[in-house]
């Protein structure tokens, strides 16, 4: 029985390694230590594998928990990027936005002719449940959600990347626009600035780097055998994507960030940033502004609804110019993605 003890607990001193590691990941740059990021894209497994080490020693050997229970408590704010529990407020605010990765609605397009019919009047509905929104930040969308928006917002102005469907859609008169040009033919970021009765804002919306592993882990997490060579091979290619997509994240999350410096206007960022909040990518973007689900969200904040747990990669970031009200996320299935939509308001000079 000791020597099981002993053994369990060298486990757990490696799970706190990690956990610390994954702290670590926003500092550093994944084009100089990629590895770094690998563990805070595990952060929440590794959480949960620490507190279930304090469960664990609470029952068997209690004087063991605190060495888990204080590195998960060292984490606090890396915690409040995943789950929080701020109080809802239902102020109506100034300005809404919502950022959509659609996956081109490719769930929507497949099946009967009747039920891909019934799919595009639920995604129809569910557009015109949000008839408040003043702001669509649609990633990989497509001209049916653009018609759909059109009908919706008939005096709506519209900045798009079409070859990359990437859309601004806005309630309010857009006086200029642009875009960043990563220098990839899928990924893109463009800006608007639009007009409110409030003052100008400059909304981003980008889809940064795809990793590409889903396929990838679903076939590992089915087929998981680590005796077997295919498991391990599996492994190391889902490591040598997401090594590669994460130094180009860091390198466009940058642009976006230095880009945006340069604005005089009050501003928000809506991205698929295809990177949790612990890592350097997320920390480019975030930088001064806030994070909205952090300053006002509510429960657990995952945005990606695919096999791999507890992701948050979407998201939608405010500078100080605005009160964040309220952020949800919407649990809706016609994308691997959900929707986030969030409420502002202006801050008094």
């Amino acid at each position: 029985m000791k020597f099981i003890k002993k053994s369990i607990f060298a486990l757990n001193i490696v799970l706190i390694i990690g956990l610390l590691l994954a702290y670590l990941s926003p500092y550093f740059d994944p084009n100089d230590y990629w590895i770094f990021s690998m563990f805070g894209l595990f952060y929440p497994v590794l959480l949960f594998a620490n507190i279930a080490m304090v469960l664990f020693w609470m029952i068997v050997e209690f004087k063991y928990l605190f060495a888990s229970l204080i590195t998960i408590f060292m984490g606090w704010s890396h915690l409040q990027g995943f789950v929080n529990f701020s109080a809802l407020s239902e102020e109506p605010g100034d300005l809404t936005v919502m950022t959509y990765n659609a996956n081109f609605f490719y769930s929507v397009q497949n099946g009967t002719k009747k039920d891909v019919k019934n799919k595009r009047q639920e995604v129809s509905s569910f557009f015109e449940s949000h008839n408040d929104v003043d702001v669509f930040c649609l990633q990989e969308s497509s001209k049916f959600s653009k018609d759909i928006l059109k009908k919706l917002l008939p005096e709506y102005h519209v900045h798009e990347m079409p070859q990359r469907a990437t859309f601004i859609i806005s309630r309010y008169p857009i006086i200029s626009n642009g875009d960043i040009d990563f220098g990839t033919s899928t990924n893109s970021c463009i800006w608007a600035d639009i007009k409110t009765q409030s003052g100008k804002v400059r909304i981003y919306t980008a889809h940064l780097q795809s990793n590409r592993v889903s396929k990838d882990a679903v076939v590992v997490l089915d087929n998981a055998n680590l005796q077997e060579k295919k498991t391990w091979n599996g492994i190391r290619g889902i490591l040598s994507k997401y090594s590669q997509s994460s130094r180009k994240r860091a390198k466009q999350a940058q642009m976006i960030a230095d880009h945006a410096a340069k604005c005089a206007h009050k501003t928000i960022i809506a991205a698929d940033v295809n990177d949790p909040p612990t890592s350097y990518t997320y920390s480019r973007l975030c930088g001064d502004f806030q994070d909205s689900f952090v300053a006002a969200g509510a429960g657990i904040g995952t945005t990606y609804a695919g096999r791999i747990p507890m992701l948050r990669i979407d998201y939608i970031f405010a500078d100080n110019d605005f009160k964040v009200e309220s952020i949800e996320v919407l649990k809706e299935s016609y994308s691997d993605h959900y929707p986030v939509k969030g409420v502002y308001s202006f801050v008094e000079d």
